[in-house]
């Protein structure tokens, strides 16, 4: 798909998970983006995990129905309308629909569906000089969509700052090519995925964000459905709406450099019944930021200590692997025992190059 010269970003008002108005608002949306959805239509939800324990950090079924039935008011020359997804690694997909009640919407509305670890695995060549490796693996439903539609979730994250459109794109991977670079390369391989496929639409389900976490985030009435045709551009808009500097969340800022759409406001038309401003009313105080290992386990029996990675002058620290993985381990023990915290002994856990004092107690691990 080519990146429309001036990419459009629409914020509409929408306070309930109410599928026939989310419904009109997309049908609106396409109408005004010039869109018709046709061939191989493919919508890719962010399903990470799903309830009873992680009820924020999904979009929600409501939401995906929604939008899939104005997909197919709207389309022409429809082919397949499928919904896919790679849940987050070790568990499968299956699992994860289930947990997000998209099983009985996909009935309702009979649309296919796709997990994507279960789909043949397609090769992606890579020729841009920034490259982290010379090819990529995607799901053959991705290769193969005429229409791709991203469906993500509103939410913070902890090792990219956010995680809207473009980090979305982790889950068109199974495991196997997923963990690839899943460490301090992060950001660079999300701009990388960036040239597997480019989506016509984007519609955020933006109406109960997530801040803080990404598996296990706080539930925020945004009250918003934020839509558009460029990942760059609504990503640059929704970094505004929490009072972030799109250039500094570096796989947005990469992804620009790339070509793959502008950050500047100068350079986006957004539109809809909320302006900018208000959507920024809503977001005060939105909890968004990166968040060391160290400061994670501060006051718990968990004492961390982080050295730079294998690669030292891409990063300081490994915002992509191992720190991360151990704090959401946590997080996930949390859900099912309130009392994780405390019954844990204390112990002392080392990243990466660490090249300094280790304060642990002889009793200590």
């Amino acid at each position: 798909m080519k990146i429309p010269a001036r990419p459009k970003v629409i914020l509409r008002h929408c306070d309930a998970y109410d599928k026939e108005r989310i419904r009109l608002i997309v049908r609106e949306g396409l109408s005004e983006l010039g869109l018709v959805p046709h061939g191989r239509t493919l919508v890719k939800p962010n399903c990470v995990a799903s309830k009873p324990q992680f009820p924020y950090a999904f979009t929600r079924a409501e939401f995906l129905e929604g939008v899939v039935l104005a997909l197919q008011d709207k389309a022409s020359g429809l082919k397949e309308l499928a919904v896919g997804e790679r849940c987050g690694i070790t568990v499968p997909t299956r699992l994860a629909f289930e947990g997000a009640d998209y099983y009985p919407m996909f009935k309702r509305t009979g649309v296919k569906h796709y997990h994507f670890e279960e789909e043949p695995q397609v090769e992606i060549p890579l020729t841009h000089p920034e490259r982290l490796r010379d090819y990529l693996f995607t799901p053959e439903p991705v290769a193969k969509a005429d229409f791709f539609v991203n469906c993500p979730k509103f939410k913070s994250h902890p090792w990219t700052t956010v995680t809207f459109s473009l980090k979305n794109y982790i889950g068109i991977q199974d495991d196997r090519h997923r963990l690839i670079d899943h460490d301090h390369r992060l950001d660079e391989k999300i701009a990388d995925l960036q040239y597997i496929v480019q989506p016509e639409l984007i519609a955020i389900d933006a109406i109960v964000a997530g801040e803080g976490r990404m598996l296990t985030p706080k539930p925020r009435d945004l009250n918003l459905v934020i839509m558009g045709n460029c990942q760059v551009a609504i990503d640059a808009v929704c970094c505004r709406i929490l009072g972030l500097d799109p250039k500094k969340v570096d796989h947005i800022r990469m992804a620009h450099e790339r070509g793959f759409g502008p950050v500047d406001l100068a350079s986006i038309d957004v539109t809809g019944d909320v302006t900018l401003e208000e959507a920024q009313k809503r977001a005060t105080g939105f909890e968004v930021g990166l968040i060391r290992v160290e400061k994670f386990f501060e006051g718990t029996n968990i004492t961390a200590y982080a050295g730079p990675p294998p690669e030292p002058e891409r990063t300081d620290y490994c915002w992509g692997g191992c720190p991360g993985a151990i704090e959401e381990a946590i997080e996930i023990l949390r859900q099912f025992d309130a009392q994780c915290d405390e019954k844990l002994k204390r112990i002392h856990v080392v990243f990466g190059a660490y090249d300094g004092p280790i304060d642990a107690k002889p009793d200590e691990r």
